[in-house]
């Protein structure tokens, strides 16, 4: 019966706008329907963020996916579905999906650009990126990531960008990946990332790799 009594309440959001909304006031956010963001043709430059996320949050897949509205044409810059700043922290859990397909196009999933990312659960499907770190830090503890399927289709050999740090970033401490957990389709999060002698596998944990029927490798990070 106190001001606090909806501290810890999740909100739960079934379209754009609400979704807009409850990540710029922070929370515990659930997706309750599946979220299609929209682009066009006319969003230019690199890694513009459809949504912004610029307070603590908790956002739950809850089963649903987040992706982008169906695109057929050209995109003349690289939408990102979100991104990360102003020191604020990002957890994602729940059984659901962050999917960047764009068609021929490239899009990022998340940006981490002066915030956290922490991930403990879902599928997430990169076009080549499904969370780049431009400054600050991820921190993946559980998930499956892989290529967006056109993606994967046409660039295979990227696979390794599926998460990724900007390189000048990396190299003087600005941004940072530290994985416990987790399975990576086609991409040893433990060999060379960002050059020789590089791992994004924290200390006391190692890579099991495991051949699929289809050709692919998945790496999965576990303790030991």
């Amino acid at each position: 019966f106190t001001s606090q009594y909806d501290e810890n309440a999740t909100y739960p959001v079934a379209n754009v706008t609400e979704l807009k909304e409850a990540l710029t006031t922070g929370g515990v956010v659930a997706l309750a329907k599946d979220v299609a963001l929209p682009v066009s043709d006319g969003e230019t430059g690199h890694a513009n963020p459809l949504m912004t996320v610029t307070k603590d949050t908790v956002l739950d897949l809850n089963n649903k996916t987040l992706e982008l509205e169906k695109v057929t044409g050209n995109l003349t810059g690289v939408p990102v579905l979100a991104a990360v700043e102003g020191g604020a922290t990002l957890t994602i859990n729940g059984a659901g999906t962050l999917n960047c397909e764009a068609g021929g196009n490239t899009c990022y999933g998340i940006n981490v650009n002066g915030g956290k990312v922490v991930i403990e659960s879902g599928k997430f499907y990169g076009a080549m990126t499904a969370i780049q770190v431009q400054k600050g830090s991820l921190e993946i503890k559980g998930g499956f990531f892989d290529m967006a399927p056109t993606c994967k289709a046409a660039v295979p050999q990227y696979a390794k960008y599926v998460v990724n740090c900007i390189d000048a970033a990396y190299k003087d401490g600005t941004a940072t990946i530290s994985i416990t957990g987790g399975t990576f389709v086609n991409f040893d999060p433990s060999a060379d990332p960002e050059g020789a002698g590089t791992s994004y596998v924290a200390d006391g944990y190692k890579v099991v790799s495991e051949p699929q029927t289809n050709g692919d490798v998945w790496y999965t990070v576990v303790k030991g």
